[in-house]
Formats: C-alpha cells, structure tokens, sequence
C-alpha cells in the first residue's frame, strides 16, 4: 500500500510537470488580459503580450514552414502604420480565406476598398526571427512594395503575432497543475502516512467469529502484529474481545482477512 501510493504519486507528480513545462512560455500571457492591437494599437505591447483581435486585412501568404503559415499584416502604432508578420497554423488557413481574398483584390486595384470580412485571432507577440523577417522582406521585393532595404526596416516593427489558442492553454494549465498537485499528495501519503492508519481508512468495520466490530478497536491488535508479536496479538483477542484462543490464532494468521 505504502509503495504503491508513493509509486502513484511520483507518476502523477512528474507528469504533471513536463506537461506544465511543455505549455512553458505560454503560460503567462494565457492568465494575462489580452490586448485589443485594432483598439490599442501596437503601442500597448511587447514580446509574450497576450493578444484578442480580429483582422480585417490579411495579406497573402509569404511563407510556410514547420506547419505554419506566414502573412503580412498592417497595424497601427500611434498615428502611423507599419507591417507585420503574422503566424497561424496551417490547419486554420481555412478561416483566413475570405479575409485575404478581399484585401488581395484591394491591393491589387479591383475594388475600392477592402471588404467587410473579418477574423478573430487569439495569440501572442515574438520577437521577430532573422528569418521571417528575411522572407517578409523578398515578398515586398517580388511585389514592388519596397526596394530599399532602408525602406523595409522604417515600414516594418520588430514583432511577429503567433497564433496561439491561450484559452486550451489556460485550461491545460489547470488541469496539469492538479495532475501535480494530486500527485503531490500520493508522494506525501505514501511516505508520511503510518501504515497503520492507510489501513484504517480503507475499512470502517470487520467481522470476527460472525462478530461486527469496528476498525478502530483493533488498532492495537494491528500494531502488534504488524510488529511481529503475534502471541501478544492473540491474547488480547482472547481476553479483550472473547475469542477462544484456537480461533483467535487462526484470525492472527490470517489478519489480511479480517483487517485489510
């Protein structure tokens, strides 16, 4: 019982933590307020700000690596606009579509504006990598947006919004932290708790010679034999509790049966 408890705990305990520790870096932004960018601008972020949204532009995408996919996006900064790389996975490039689609045609001059279509995005602010940044860069080369480097970096800030669902995030968080926590508590019961009294908590009453007893009466009985004084044991069922002496040497032999 002692070392299965603490077997159990140690289990629970550690798998709790590599999940919590797989979750890492998105553990903070998950129980952070997240930051409207269309209301607040990028003014009110910085790197692992949590961020809710929703995208009216999207431009196509520029890159696909490691299942994600890499669009440029517009956003504000005070009074001034600049572009952005953004993130998604590329199993929810589904839900982009019709947002691309109309600011492509507005980009390209076949209509007047950039449609109604929106997105809804939940994630967080990167820094931007070397190498988003390098390809955002070839996408304004091959679209004639900018030609100098100079004017890439003036029109571009540093960060990268990544998709992220922050509620899965929170929820898993909670759920692993308990599986740690209950894991915890195994390990403690397992090393702490006197055999004596796990036992006890797993039976409220025996029967000895067709006798209802309760647990806790023979507590001491237990003890005794868990000692290894069996004759000691077996007198006190004889005199305390009336059991003929050949029967009670049975019930010290076989105590697993009647105290377990």
């Amino acid at each position: 019982m002692k070392k299965a408890s603490g077997i159990v705990g140690i289990i629970l305990f550690l798998l709790g933590v590599v999940l919590l520790f797989a979750t890492g870096s998105y553990i903070i932004p998950a129980f952070s307020t997240p930051v409207d960018i269309a209301e607040e601008g990028m003014e009110a972020v910085g790197p692992n700000t949590a961020v809710e949204t929703d995208f009216d532009m999207v431009f196509e995408r520029f890159s696909r690596r490691d299942e994600r996919d890499y669009h440029v996006i517009p956003v504000w900064s005070g009074e001034y606009g600049y572009f952005i790389p953004l993130s998604i996975s590329s199993g929810n490039a589904g839900d982009y579509t019709k947002v691309i689609d109309e600011t492509m045609d507005y980009a390209y001059g076949y209509t007047n504006d950039y449609g109604t279509e929106t997105v809804h995005f939940q994630g967080v602010i990167k820094e931007l990598d070397d190498t988003t940044a390098s390809k955002m860069k070839d996408w304004f080369r091959e679209k004639g947006l900018f030609t100098r480097e100079s004017e890439m970096d003036e029109w571009m800030l540093p960060y990268i919004l990544y998709q992220v669902n922050l509620t899965s995030v929170k929820q898993n968080t909670i759920l692993f932290a308990w599986i740690a926590i209950v894991g915890l508590v195994f390990l403690c019961v397992g090393i702490f708790l006197p055999e004596e009294v796990k036992i006890s908590l797993k039976l409220k009453e025996t029967k000895i010679n067709g006798i209802t007893y309760r647990v806790e009466q023979f507590r001491v009985v237990n003890s005794l034999i868990m000692k290894g004084k069996k004759p000691e044991a077996q007198k006190m069922l004889t005199d305390k509790f009336n059991v003929d002496s050949g029967y009670a040497a049975f019930v010290v032999d076989n105590w697993n049966e009647y105290f377990y």
